[in-house]
């Protein structure tokens, strides 16, 4: 019996776990997965409204506090609110995030579609010290602020390095 369970857990798609996720309001995430970094985006220049959209990522907790978190889902959501300081977040949309190497890393707002920046793209790319600009994409999407889902980057994807020596 038990292993009739797990062939059925292991038969359900991560996006069906991911799809779970849509619709809640966190903090509190669910049992398991904590936030391990994000942005802020905004349709408005006003800045009382520049978080009103957000793109972050949740990962695994992990059971050793010198381990790296495992990712599990990029998340879109809307400010539902607050609890004091503390922002509250309406999932919209979650991805599973790809199965990659280490080298690869999430990044937002730096990103570019055929040379022009897009500050609602995210991307899943694979670090390089040596470029400029990281051009090996395993996972991209824009946000659509109206529906709060991730679609399909319209073009070829790239993300400035962060850490490349001539920035």
């Amino acid at each position: 019996m038990r292993w009739c369970l797990w062939w059925l857990l292991a038969a359900v798609p991560a996006t069906g776990w991911a799809s779970g996720l849509v619709g809640r309001t966190v903090p509190p995430y669910p049992d398991g997965l904590q936030d391990i970094g994000g942005s802020c985006l905004s349709d408005s220049s006003d800045y009382d409204r520049v978080c009103d959209y957000s793109i972050g990522l949740l990962a695994e907790a992990a059971d050793d506090a010198d381990a790296e978190p495992a990712p599990r889902y990029i998340v879109a959501a809307r400010l539902a609110g607050r609890d004091g300081q503390q922002a509250l977040w309406e999932i919209t949309d979650a991805q599973p995030y790809p199965k990659v190497g280490e080298q690869f890393h999430l990044q937002t707002g730096t990103c570019r579609v055929d040379g022009h920046d897009d500050g609602m793209l995210a991307a899943v790319v694979r670090q390089d010290p040596a470029h400029e600009f990281l051009t090996e994409v395993a996972w991209a999407r824009r946000l659509d602020l109206a529906s709060g889902k991730f679609v399909p980057a319209a073009g070829k994807v790239d993300c400035i390095n962060e850490a490349y020596f001539g920035l």
